[in-house]
């Protein structure tokens, strides 16, 4: 290939979709004032401080970013069948299972009749499924090779809003939930933006903080009500909400208020499930704390030169070279911390309700990844970057949090594996998932 069919290719695809499909505004103005967000005049310093969340310059730039990542992804997905064998090449591909039939038996994991607890929840009486993130949840990178195609969105293949396929091939969340009800709704059934037919209740967008989750709450809220295929009121919805990584990977050393961000996230984290608990019945939600990136990537040694620069780029404030031991400890400190904060918010009284649950799920907070017989972290498991994952990463990650969902608080699994090595099952004795009052002792149906 010459080195400059790339770049043409791309401009030709940013053309096609820039006449194809022109400049869209809908309702996202009217959704980022309904989050209480106030559009201010662009000043680098306030920008960088994380004041300002939406400016003048969102009005030009909203549409060319957009159509940019249409680019990569359209560029990607002519590629798909080159990037899908080159990455079963390097061992980044989940082997199909050697398992006939679902590792779990399917009787009495859904109830003969839609129950009106969120504590007697088995599998399969969830309906609906939706998953609010970043560029993980969105699936960036997932098959890639070159950066163009890290910045490609392979939503659905990714291990919590992702439904492409089926577990034997693509274990992700709503596939393991297929299993247990095959009318089940919500999931991305393609590779394409948010915005686009196939991303359903896979609302995730690369970049997003959390300072974006009462705008994100306001979204998706708005999908559901507008979605012909769901019954707000009768069905039992299932949300994964995993964000953070950013916010720690870049304002952890920019900030003059390290310690005021936590206070904001705890905000800001409760006045999104506030508004989801209000607005949205019968409804469950996975709480996923950030990763600790000193103790789960800072375990990666003998990684690529590219990895070294990606990491640099995206999570500078733990990569940087110019981090000493004591700032990497504080840095530890404050991943600590916003974790403990998704601890705590989860568990408030306010969000356990008859009809409304917050699961924290911490299996992500401070992973123990696979390893080579040298010790060092199988990066099969990591996309070209070293820091999203690759398929592989995705159906593991998809098995862990499935995992944590049926064990009980306290007794909850911080481990990656292949997929299928380890996976838990309902039993009669536990038959729902696993919330904080259905775990305690005696708890009777």
């Amino acid at each position: 290939m010459h080195y400059h069919s790339i770049p043409l290719s791309i401009f030709l695809l940013l053309t096609l979709c820039a006449i194809n499909e022109g400049f869209q505004h809908k309702d996202i103005d009217r959704l980022i004032t309904q989050s209480g967000i106030r559009k201010g005049k662009f000043d680098l310093k306030e920008a960088d401080d994380g004041k300002l969340l939406v400016t003048n310059l969102d009005d030009i730039f909203r549409d060319v970013v957009t159509l940019i990542r249409k680019g990569f992804l359209k560029y990607s997905d002519k590629k798909f069948y080159h990037l899908y064998h080159n990455n079963w090449k390097r061992g980044k591909v989940q082997k199909p299972s050697q398992f006939e039939d679902f590792p779990c038996p399917l009787n009495n994991t859904r109830s003969e009749r839609r129950p009106t607890s969120v504590h007697q929840l088995r599998p399969g009486d969830i309906d609906v499924v939706a998953a609010i993130g970043d560029s993980l949840t969105a699936g960036n990178g997932i098959y890639s090779k070159t950066f163009i195609n890290m910045a490609a969105e392979f939503r659905g293949l990714a291990f919590s809003g992702g439904g492409i396929a089926n577990w034997r091939t693509v274990l992700t969340l709503p596939n393991i939930l297929k299993v247990f009800n095959p009318n089940l709704y919500g999931f991305s059934v393609d590779n394409v933006l948010v915005k686009e037919k196939g991303s359903n209740l896979n609302i995730a967008e690369p970049m997003v903080m959390s300072r974006d989750l009462v705008y994100q709450a306001q979204v998706l809220i708005q999908r559901l009500k507008n979605d012909p295929n769901v019954n707000m009121q009768q069905d039992w919805k299932l949300l994964t909400i995993f964000v953070g990584s950013l916010d720690l990977c870049t304002d952890l050393c920019q900030t003059k208020h390290l310690w005021d961000k936590l206070r904001q996230h705890e905000v800001d984290l409760i006045d999104a499930l506030t508004l989801l608990r209000d607005n949205v019945p019968r409804l469950v939600v996975n709480l996923l704390p950030a990763p600790n990136m000193v103790t789960t990537l800072g375990q990666i040694r003998n990684v690529p030169l590219q990895c070294k620069f990606v990491q640099t780029l995206l999570c500078r404030c733990v990569f940087s070279a110019a981090h000493n031991d004591t700032s990497l400890r504080i840095a530890s400190e404050y991943f600590t911390r916003w974790q403990a904060i998704d601890e705590y918010v989860a568990a408030l009284p306010a969000f356990q309700t008859q009809d409304f649950t917050v699961l924290y799920q911490p299996f992500m907070a401070n992973a123990q990844l696979p390893r080579l017989p040298n010790g060092d972290v199988d990066l099969r498991f990591f996309s070209s970057d070293c820091f999203h994952f690759s398929q592989l990463g995705h159906a593991a990650a998809a098995n862990a949090l499935w995992n944590n969902m049926l064990q009980v608080p306290g007794r909850k699994d911080e481990t990656i594996r292949e997929p299928l090595q380890y996976f838990e099952c309902p039993t009669a004795q536990r038959p729902y998932i696993a919330t904080l009052r259905n775990s305690i002792s005696g708890y009777l149906n």
